[in-house]
Order: structure tokens, then C-alpha cells, then sequence
């Protein structure tokens, strides 16, 4: 594998399975890319010992560089490391906390990535349900709710207007839990008072909270989106629609696919109007690194090459997804790739629909150009009048 692509195969690998993946550049280096945002650190390690206490640090937040100096010439004692401290998934919520949430009339929350880095899903549910609060995720959050949970709010970040039409303004309480700043800048959804919870604090917090708000109402966002999205959904003929395109994806998603795309003008739409029914299946990621899709594709085939994904691009990222597509073929793996490119294939409704499945089921030949499709953009200038200029991945 080019030393090159390494980083990105590294970084898809926690992303997808939720575990770090570690690179050996030689000389003793290896490196750990981090998909989360975070302190880059250097570790030196000289022997067994400080190995095992570096462990903390290998499995934080952040890119970390491992340089291990243990001489060829010296014998490592033979080592048992101990047990890691148990990790305390279980945050009591402080009492003042508890008195914030009982003081507020109208509650939101705000979930980012971090409630699925966690595991803290159930807690989220747990919080949801118990206190009778609308749930609000970016994309990097996708899939936490089914998209037809009436806890399910929107999915927000991905347009300048989307917080103020999420009605974060109008609220007592936003609950944030999990954030990422890449696609939740404090500056665009601190509109109201802010409780910012840890997501192993969402269980023991939800066990604390009583109900009595009644059933969610969705935001003005949830209905501008969805008349644009469902629009979409009609149209048959040639340039079909982004969102028509995305509808054929959740197609896929409910066979078991996963599909994961690029930032761009595809990563939009994914991001935007892919309906998603579990956490994990679709993964858009909160900043640019081209042939990210790709690499996450090919990680996951190769773990589990019964499951069937479809990596989505733009024209524009073409040149390190072949590469990707190159390097996974050298494991034996054919990494399906469909390409947004407005001098694409112009297919209508019912031939994408069927060369889809034939590409991400595997029947299409191996090897080859990459399927490419040409999407109608004029549904783009509805979604910027629905709610506002693109400001993902800016």
C-alpha cells in the first residue's frame, strides 16, 4: 500500500469500526490517525513498561506518533500489563444541572458524534423518551433516531439557517451532549442557554428527569427540508434529483449497505436528506479528506465483506479515490464508487435505481471506469432558499 494512503485507510478503520488502527512508517515509528479532533501527541517508548503506560494516551482523542527506541540488543522481561482503570461510564448528573432542566419550560437537544463514540445511543433514548425532548443531531450523529421516531427533529449543521429554523432560539434549554466543533461551532448553535452534558452522563441524567412536556413538535427546518427532499422524490426522467438519488441509497441502507461519502456537493446531499433507520450506516465526515469515503468502504469489506457498501463522490475527489479503489484492489477488494459528476452518465430514475444494485450488490464487473451520474442542480438553489447558504466543511 502507498505510504501515502495509509493515514486515510487508518483514520476510515476508527471511523467505521470504532478502533484505532496504527501505521509503521519504519525505524520503530508508527502513527495513530485520529478521525476526532484533538492534541497531537509524541510518545517515546524504551521499554515494556512505558509501552503499557502510554496506553491512555494511545487510546485518547487525537493523532498520536509512537516511537518505540527498545535496543535490538536488549531482552524484555516478560510483562503481564495491568488491568486499565474501569472506565466510568456512568456520570451522575450534578444537582444544579437537574435544577436547570426542571427550571426550563421548553427543551431541545443538540447531539453530535460523540454520543456514538461513546456508545451513549441508549442514553440518548433513555433521555428522550423519559423527559418527552426533541432530539436534534448533526450529521456526524446520523442514524441516532430512525428518521421516523417523532423524537427525531432534523439533522442540522449543514446550512447557515439550520440552528435558527431548528428553533434553537426559541427554547429555555439546549442540551448539547457530544459535540464537534468542526460541524457545531459554538457560535452558530448557542442561541439560547446551553446545558452541556457528557454523553455517559445521559443514562443516570434521564433516570433523574421527569416527563410531562408532551410529545415533540418538529421545527420549522424538519418541513421546509422535507418539501424540497420529497419533491424530488417524484421526478423519474433524466437529470434526476439529488434527493431522488439519496432515496435510492436509504434503498440500499435497508438491505444492510452502508454507504459513506465524501465533503462536496454528493456529501451534501447524503449528509442532508439520506433517511436513516441505524446509527453507523451512513458516515459523511465533519471535515475534508479526500478518498475518505473510499478508505471506509474498503475497511469495512474488509472485515466484513458480507455487508455491502457504496462509497459516493464528486468529480472533483476522483483522483485519491482512484487511488483508494487501487490500493484496496491489491487486498483482493473491489471498492464500489458512484461519482457525481454534471458530465456524467444521465440516467433516469428506474436505470440508476437498477444500476445501483447491480453496483453495490456486486454484480457489475470489477475493475473498469467508475460509474459517474449527472444529478439535476437546480433542487440545490430550493435547498439554499429552504435554509440558507452551504456551510459544512467552510
Amino acid at each position: 500500500m502507498p505510504d501515502a494512503l495509509a493515514p486515510t485507510f487508518g483514520a476510515a478503520h476508527q471511523r467505521v469500526h470504532g478502533r484505532r488502527a496504527a501505521i509503521h512508517r519504519g525505524d520503530g515509528v508508527f502513527v495513530l490517525p485520529a478521525v476526532d479532533v484533538g492534541p497531537r501527541h509524541v510518545v517515546e517508548a524504551g521499554s515494556a513498561e512505558a509501552l503499557v503506560a502510554a496506553l491512555p494516551v494511545l487510546c485518547g482523542p487525537g493523532e498520536v506518533e509512537l516511537r518505540l527506541t527498545l535496543g535490538s540488543d536488549e531482552p524484555v522481561a516478560d510483562l503481564i500489563p495491568s488491568p486499565p482503570p474501569p472506565e466510568d461510564t456512568w456520570v451522575e448528573p450534578a444537582e444544579e444541572a437537574l435544577a436547570v432542566m426542571d427550571a426550563a419550560a421548553s427543551v431541545v437537544v443538540l447531539a453530535g458524534p460523540g454520543v456514538i463514540r461513546y456508545g451513549a445511543v441508549p442514553g440518548l433514548h433513555d433521555l428522550a423518551v423519559a423527559a418527552g425532548l426533541g432530539v436534534l443531531n448533526t450529521w456526524g450523529a446520523k442514524g441516532v433516531f430512525d428518521w421516523r421516531s417523532r423524537h427525531h427533529l432534523a439533522t442540522v449543521g449543514l446550512q447557515a439557517d439550520d440552528f435558527v429554523l431548528s428553533g434553537l432560539g426559541e427554547v429555555d434549554l439546549i442540551i448539547a451532549t457530544g459535540l464537534d466543533q468542526a460541524e457545531s461551532p459554538d457560535r452558530r448553535w448557542k442561541l439560547a442557554p446551553a446545558l452541556h452534558l457528557p454523553p455517559e452522563g445521559l443514562a443516570p441524567f434521564a433516570e433523574r428527569c421527569g416527563s410531562g412536556r408532551g410529545t415533540p413538535r418538529p421545527p420549522p427546518l424538519r418541513d421546509r427540508l422535507a418539501d424540497v427532499t420529497q419533491r424530488g422524490w417524484t421526478v423519474e426522467n433524466t437529470p434526476i434529483p439529488p434527493s431522488r438519488v439519496t432515496l435510492h441509497y436509504a434503498q440500499c441502507l435497508a438491505e444492510g449497505a452502508l454507504i459513506a461519502a465524501d465533503p462536496g456537493v454528493a456529501g451534501f446531499w447524503v449528509a442532508r436528506t439520506l433517511g436513516t433507520t441505524r446509527f453507523g450506516a451512513v458516515i459523511v465526515p465533519s471535515s475534508p479528506w479526500p478518498g475518505f469515503a473510499a478508505a471506509c468502504v474498503a475497511v469495512s469489506l474488509l472485515r466484513r465483506p458480507s455487508q455491502p457498501a457504496l462509497a459516493v463522490t464528486d468529480r472533483s475527489a476522483e483522483g485519491p479515490t482512484a487511488a483508494i479503489v487501487d490500493a484496496a484492489a491489491t487486498l483482493g477488494l473491489r471498492v464500489p464508487v458512484e461519482v457525481w459528476d454534471p458530465e456524467g452518465d444521465r440516467l433516469d430514475a428506474a436505470s440508476h435505481r437498477e444500476r445501483l444494485r447491480r453496483l453495490v450488490f456486486g454484480t457489475l464487473p470489477s475493475g473498469g471506469a467508475p460509474s459517474t451520474l449527472a444529478t439535476d442542480p437546480g433542487q440545490m438553489a430550493e435547498m439554499i432558499e429552504a435554509a440558507g447558504s452551504i456551510v459544512a466543511w467552510t
